[in-house]
């Protein structure tokens, strides 16, 4: 009997350590914020439903409007696959009280942004087609955000335009030094406001953005409750 006895309490040890181990991963998994993805945010241009103002007919690949695995553009990265727009002249902001150097047009964290939001290229002008389509636009548009030819138009809340003197700034050298009303940058890019800077060095629209999760809506890289993605840059 006393072997029996044995084998089961081991069992029972070792059914208290694996119901253990399913809490503490259970714990880990509900402390880990639900994060959104591209296929339920409206930069889902393969649905009505995701994207009701800017979508494309018999279209199913989501990611290929941005990317493409192979013979992708080489000027831009990741694996850039839209038509850009870099000689597309813009109207940059101004302003007396800007003493940060501003670049004569934005960057590629901005210009691939741009190459969509402002309205001169169509969402679905591809550099490399995929699918049976082989060449020319993939799908046709449907939406009241874009025009017969897929582009945004004005009326779009997503349109930005060519000028930009009512946005916020992009292009522009971050220093600290040149302006104290700014946090001085750490050297890190794990930290803030380094963290936040395209190439280290620039202020671009994916320094405020992240086209690929919506969970704080207006795809913002992280809160602005109280202005707090504000004042990761500006002293208040």
């Amino acid at each position: 009997m006393w072997p029996k006895t044995r084998e089961v309490e081991r069992e029972l040890r070792q059914m208290k350590r694996q119901t253990r181990i399913i809490m503490v991963l259970v714990t880990l998994v509900m402390a880990v914020p639900a994060l959104g993805g591209v296929v339920d945010t409206k930069h889902n241009f393969t649905s009505p439903t995701a994207s009701p103002n800017a979508y494309f007919f018999g279209t199913r690949q989501v990611c290929v409007f941005c990317h493409a695995v192979h013979n992708a553009s080489t000027t831009y990265s990741p694996l850039w696959n839209h038509e850009t727009n870099g000689a597309t002249p813009y109207t940059m902001y101004t302003s007396d009280t800007m003493d940060m150097v501003q670049s004569a047009s934005p960057h590629e964290g901005s210009l691939i942004c741009l190459s969509c939001h402002d309205g001169t290229i169509a969402v679905n002008s591809l550099n490399n087609v995929p699918g049976p389509e082989g060449a020319g636009n993939y799908g046709a548009p449907g939406g009241s955000g874009l025009d017969a030819s897929g582009r945004l138009t004005s009326s779009s809340h997503a349109f930005v335009g060519t000028d930009l003197r009512d946005d916020h700034p992009v292009g522009i050298l971050y220093d600290a030094n040149r302006d104290p009303a700014f946090h001085p940058k750490t050297g890190s890019s794990a930290s803030y406001p380094d963290k936040l800077l395209d190439q280290g060095l620039y202020v671009e629209c994916n320094s405020c953005h992240n086209p690929h999760d919506n969970t704080y809506t207006n795809f913002l890289t992280e809160s602005n409750a109280s202005s707090a993605l504000c004042l990761r840059c500006h002293i208040q």
